[in-house]
């Protein structure tokens, strides 16, 4: 094979991941729809929205992430998907547990209320971040299978 084939192979493979990449912020979208997020009370309605929303840079850690997973799946280094997914979870389990760590009660707040509020949070937040990362681990695959076999399969279509 030609450098210039395989490097048509790599680019259709990262064009592939890339374009999957922008289907992922839909599918977070469509995955957490039907989840609200009450505030624990009404008093507390703005101050709760303002917690609760915001991605921080979420966008740009799935563009790395998809791109470090086609690298990662290209290489066959198994390991290197391995080690990233549990520093992901390594970093999001310390920032909660020790950054961002939520009461158990507010002052003059219903505790079934908060514990509502808390719950559904706790699941959005839990939802984004698996949907999130499945959806840029095959996108990073998939951007590998159509380098390693977008060819024989687009001329056994055509042909």
């Amino acid at each position: 094979m030609s450098p210039l084939a395989y490097l048509v192979q790599i680019l259709a493979g990262l064009l592939v991941t890339f374009l999957l990449g922008l289907m992922v912020k839909p599918l977070l979208t469509h995955a957490t729809k039907s989840m609200s997020l009450p505030p624990p009370s009404s008093a507390l309605a703005s101050e709760w929205a303002r917690v609760v929303s915001g991605n921080e840079g979420g966008s740009v850690l799935g563009y790395l992430e998809r791109f470090l997973f086609f690298c990662a799946f290209l290489a066959n280094a198994d390991v290197v998907v391995a080690g990233w997914l549990a520093f992901k979870v390594a970093s999001k389990w310390n920032a909660w547990t020790n950054v961002v760590s939520v009461p158990k009660d507010i002052l003059g707040v219903d505790p079934i209320g908060f514990l509502i509020a808390r719950r559904s949070w706790a699941s959005h937040l839990l939802m984004t971040f698996l949907v999130g990362t499945l959806a840029n681990v095959i996108a990073g695959f998939l951007g590998v299978v159509v380098k390693r076999h977008g060819y024989a399969l687009a001329m056994s279509i055509l042909c």
